[in-house]
């Protein structure tokens, strides 16, 4: 049983404007940015049209017209055999691997249906491959019933005189809802889903989850595409918000403070363990396993007899035995000093289900990082604002010896990338018992910066570029800044590295006013499409490109 929270190679900027790498990784870094430029085998040489996968609806129905009585859809872009499951077709496995649909697997034990008894976190349960990504960020969202409406189409069935073997779901893929069409043979041996499967046999809107690794397949080639990947990305894929990633390094009591406003928001949040999922497939002595992806399903503070205790409910994706065995776990001596009312309330029972409750101080010190996606106004597309708040969203590319500038290694070059002016005309609102003395009159603003990362090409991984972006404030609302202007000014904000992440993220406080934010890759000329998403409290505008100041302007000059 695999796993997969992967890490990237970062780039850190410097006081002095320059890149430097993880003192001792700087150059194997920029050398494996230069191999995404150089050596391209295996990658796609340029973006095309990145619709591998992606359907119509006029399409759904003409497959439907198509098919004959009895007749069953086959997916011809995803054939049931090896190159599905491996980068490499030729990769020996042990076993025989048969692709089945799902009353072939049901038998005659039942008859099969997409969902049962409505979707819950309870229903998900690992398999054979490092998917815990994935997985953990399923378990959720499955906590949302009108998103996975959403994501899980009406009226589909898997057996009957309507089934033509044929399912479909949506996805947020780069700034727009899109559809998926796939049929519904699944990789089995002896009769036995091999991969992420449903806790209810005659359940498959798990192996729905499958459908949904099939989605993700489309994009990234293959099943073992699906291993080692960034649980941020499986949010944003399923919600269309805004991920944020944060490190647990020193102790931050803090944190818990932002899961705790994030979870009432009704954000979803994951987190991954300390270690590399590559080592190990199996728990440490304390119940943990390293790497690997788990789900934050609640957080609570609790009074007992001996005092208080922060707490957080950890799911596991495995779905089973394999829970942390330390303070506060299922049957730790601690739930003694806990009345009853208070158990029931939180929910606390003994099971081996995977899910557990830990204290925040021994999830500080055993795991890695936690991801946090936001969901932005009208999130799910019904034209109803869903939450409290402001998102702005613009679409740029880095253009090839024109708008691809690279960082601040070379500072004429870092110039031509394209500049977007943000305005904040008034600060969040205050809370002067519960916000930070600092944060008066200011307004709390997350950036998102994503680079385009569909595939049109089954089998073939995607480039993936070392990215990141800078914030200056600026009086000039009309053209872009100068290199002269970035010599003399410092940013007011920027990532904490470049990194080749699908997506980076920060949240900034920020004076109203005028500023301008540059998306960048690490090197210079790396060409791309990339997506801008701003989100915050109070409304604020977001408009560009900018264009460049005439020669005899001396607007963005330095004063």
């Amino acid at each position: 049983m695999g796993c997969g929270s992967s890490t990237a190679s970062p780039l850190y900027p410097t006081s002095n404007g320059k890149q430097t790498g993880d003192r001792q990784n700087q150059n194997q870094n920029t050398r494996t940015q230069d191999s995404l430029k150089d050596e391209d085998e295996g990658f796609e040489e340029e973006f095309s049209d990145g619709m591998l996968g992606l359907s119509t609806e006029e399409q759904y129905h003409q497959i439907i017209r198509t098919l004959g009585p009895g007749d069953l859809f086959e997916d011809q872009e995803f054939p049931p055999n090896m190159s599905s499951l491996f980068f490499d077709p030729n990769q020996p496995i042990k076993a025989k691997v048969l692709w089945m649909r799902p009353q072939e697997i049901l038998g005659k034990d039942g008859e099969a249906q997409l969902i049962t008894d409505g979707v819950t976190r309870d229903d998900i349960k690992q398999g054979l491959l490092g998917d815990c990504w994935f997985l953990s960020s399923c378990a959720a969202v499955s906590q949302r019933g009108q998103l996975m409406s959403k994501i899980i189409m009406d009226n589909q069935v898997l057996s009957g005189p309507n089934y033509k073997g044929i399912v479909r779901f949506r996805f947020w893929r780069f700034g727009e809802w899109v559809q998926v069409i796939i049929d519904d043979r699944l990789p089995t041996v002896k009769g036995k889903l091999i991969y992420g499967h449903s806790t209810d046999p005659k359940e498959f809107w798990n192996t729905n989850l499958l459908f949904c690794f099939l989605f993700i397949l489309r994009l990234h080639g293959s099943y073992e595409a699906l291993e080692g990947g960034i649980t941020m990305d499986a949010l944003v894929d399923l919600t269309g918000g805004l991920a944020e990633r944060y490190e647990l390094t020193e102790y931050n009591p803090a944190i818990y403070k932002l899961i705790l406003r994030a979870h009432k928001a009704g954000a979803f949040v994951a987190c991954s363990r300390k270690g590399n999922w590559r080592n190990t497939t199996k728990a440490d002595a304390n119940g943990l396993i390293p790497g690997h992806a788990y789900t934050v399903t609640d957080i609570t503070q609790i009074k007992h007899q001996m005092g208080e205790e922060k707490l957080l409910r950890i799911r596991n994706p495995w779905g089973d035995a394999t829970e942390w065995r330390g303070s506060w776990s299922d049957n730790d001596r601690n739930w003694k000093w806990v009345d009853e009312e208070t158990k029931k309330k939180i929910q606390q029972e003994s099971k081996d289900d995977g899910e557990f409750w830990i204290s925040f101080k021994d999830f500080y010190h055993q795991f890695g990082e936690v991801t946090i996606c936001l969901l932005g106004p009208d999130f799910d597309g019904d034209g109803i604002s869903d939450k409290i708040g402001h998102m702005e969203m613009v679409r740029g590319e880095w253009i090839l010896h024109h708008s691809a500038g690279g960082s601040r290694n070379n500072l004429a070059k870092f110039a031509t990338n394209d500049q977007y002016l943000l305005t904040i005309t008034e600060p969040d609102d205050f809370n002067h018992e519960t916000d930070d003395a600092e944060s008066e009159g200011k307004s709390n603003i997350v950036i998102a910066l994503m680079q385009e990362h569909r595939r049109s090409k089954p089998n073939v991984r995607v480039k993936s570029y070392q990215i990141g972006f800078f914030i200056y404030k600026t009086e000039d609302t009309r053209h872009k800044l100068s290199a002269k202007y970035f010599r003399f000014h410092p940013d007011v904000g920027k990532t904490n590295c470049y990194v080749n992440f699908r997506e980076v993220s920060g949240r900034f406080e920020l004076e109203p006013g005028h500023y301008v934010i540059i998306a960048t890759t690490f090197l210079e000329d790396c060409p791309a499409h990339f997506m801008l998403r701003v989100f915050g409290e109070k409304q604020f505008s977001l408009k560009g490109p900018l264009p460049p100041a005439p020669p005899s302007d001396p607007a963005s000059a330095p004063s």
